[in-house]
């Protein structure tokens, strides 16, 4: 057991994301802060996700589904059940034996012929909220950008799109303890624009991070670390930036 590391570690290692998405059940949720309280390392994590956590709900401008997309979802759901309990019999009901574990995310109780079909429901809405998320295939009037980064090994670029643009970013560090990366609109002559973008890079140093808005008449688009939460103007110089017109 690695210093600092509570002594079920592996049994809750994996239960972090889903705690900050507030995905776990209620035991399961309390089982998991009592686990923090004696290992530093899911602590380390916990603090570390959740300025990302917190920035998601800003990160993606919410978008409506399709009306048609219930009646698809439900078809599917349907067709996967009738297929797996004429494949099962009429024992497909019945629950099978085995010693009671943890999940990691539940559902609520349902028969195991429903239970497979909502996962294909989820994977079905999974596929479509990336594309929502992503605004799909990039279309011809995108272009990319190479940013200038003076932070260590780190690169950038800046993919341009009519509505959707995005900052990749690979190799950059973590932002200072307390601190949080936020990205930076500028007109020419004008001074930095905040915008709601703050994000951290992941274990490996990359990043995609949505950038709100039209980069219409943009001059750069910015990015500094800032206090946890965001700033009005900019505390620090610049690292990164990128010309949205260079193409």
């Amino acid at each position: 057991m690695s210093r600092g590391q509570g002594p079920d570690h592996a049994e809750w290692a994996d239960s972090v994301g889903a705690y900050l998405l507030e995905a776990l059940p209620d035991a399961e949720r309390e089982g998991f802060e009592r686990h923090v309280e004696g290992c530093s390392l899911c602590r380390a994590d916990v603090k570390g996700l959740q300025v990302a956590t917190a920035a998601l709900p800003a990160s993606v401008e919410p978008l409506v589904p399709p009306p048609a997309l219930k009646a698809r979802i439900m078809a599917v759901v349907e067709a996967e059940a009738q297929l797996l309990e004429a494949a099962a019999g009429p024992r497909a009901d019945l629950p099978e034996p085995a010693r009671p574990r943890r999940r990691r995310f539940t559902l609520p109780s349902v028969r195991p012929a429903f239970a497979l079909a909502s996962a294909v429901a989820l994977l079905v809405l999974g596929g479509l909220g990336g594309a929502l998320l992503t605004g799909g295939e990039r279309g011809p009037g995108t272009r990319t950008v190479v940013a200038s980064v003076e932070r260590g090994d780190a690169s950038a670029k800046l993919v341009v799109a009519e509505d959707a643009s995005r900052l990749e970013v690979a190799d950059l560090a973590e932002p200072p303890e307390g601190r949080v990366y936020q990205v930076w609109t500028q007109r020419k002559g004008g001074k930095p624009v905040p915008t709601k973008a703050l994000f951290v890079p992941r274990s490996d140093g990359s990043a995609s991070v949505a950038v709100p808005g039209s980069l219409e008449g943009v001059d750069q688009v910015l990015v500094t670390d800032e206090p946890v939460g965001g700033s009005p103007a900019p505390t620090r110089t610049p690292f990164l930036s990128a010309r949205p017109r260079n193409g």
